[in-house]
């Protein structure tokens, strides 16, 4: 850290919540530093509450979504040069659910079930590739039934995986889930998947790999800011990659409820000064 500027380093442990470990900093501290991947992310600006506080990443984890799609480097003495030295402030909208709140993606079904199967070893070890063996695992298991309530809005459907997405790739920039997917909307975005049988998956997967998913047949897309989630049988879901309950769920979103310190040319966010 430059000189003048005093750092209170805190480590995130089983024991303690991030909300124990600096909620009595927070009305003296000129920002908050999250080092680690995208679920420390989340628990931090989980913590922060109604405290409008910048936030800095300094990346550590597998797969670092939330730092990729903000253009926030990978490298910690970068990243740290970004927070220290020029740089700008972006309004990010805020998905929640129930005490805890995400800045990327929730899931239930594939991904939930690929989260909790893969090994935290392999994945301090290898980073993203060693969601592959649990992804492979999980392809196997049956679609559930699902009822999703989109402000107010009903569909009932047989899926194997359901997104709750505020950002909008998967693992890289380079990969985004559905077209005109913004962190800034104040929405949040439904997708459900229905394929079912080996060509299907491989149409949806061909139009994912095409960026061209919304025209898939076998994708059913909705956008609100009040979103219920109920499934037979109970599946987990996921927040930023961090396996958080049960179903049923209900998710909301906060509009520019967290300010997140990026590089000067992150020109696609709304940034604030």
């Amino acid at each position: 850290a430059p000189s003048g500027v005093e750092l209170s380093v805190q480590y995130t442990s089983r024991e303690h919540t991030v909300a124990e470990l600096i909620g009595k900093q927070l009305h003296d501290a000129a920002a908050i530093i999250a080092g680690g991947g995208d679920g420390t992310v989340a628990d931090v600006v989980s913590a922060l509450g109604d405290v409008d506080i910048p936030v800095g990443i300094i990346p550590a984890g597998s797969t670092n979504v939330i730092a990729r799609e903000n253009r926030i480097p990978l490298q910690p003495d970068a990243a740290a040069r970004l927070i220290f030295g020029q740089h700008r402030l972006a309004r990010l909208d805020v998905g929640i659910c129930g005490e805890r709140r995400f800045l990327h993606m929730a899931g239930a079904g594939l991904d939930s079930r690929l989260f909790a199967a893969t090994n935290p070893e392999m994945k301090r070890r290898f980073g993203w590739p060693a969601y592959v063996p649990a992804a492979a695992r999980s392809l196997t298991a049956p679609p559930a039934r699902y009822s999703i309530t989109v402000d107010g809005t009903t569909v009932q459907l047989r899926s194997p995986l359901v997104i709750v997405a505020n950002g909008a790739a998967i693992v890289r920039p380079s990969l985004p889930i559905y077209p005109d997917l913004r962190r800034d909307d104040g929405l949040l975005d439904v997708l459900a998947f229905t394929p079912s049988g080996v060509i299907q998956i491989g149409r949806t997967l061909v139009r994912f790999l095409t960026r061209k998913l919304d025209r898939s047949p076998f994708v059913v897309h909705l956008r609100g800011r009040d979103v219920a989630l109920t499934s037979d049988p109970p599946i987990s879901y996921e927040l930023d990659g961090d396996i958080a309950g049960v179903t049923p769920v209900k998710f909301g979103v906060l509009p520019g409820a967290v300010r997140l310190i990026v590089p000067p040319k992150a020109l696609s966010l709304k940034d604030q000064r």
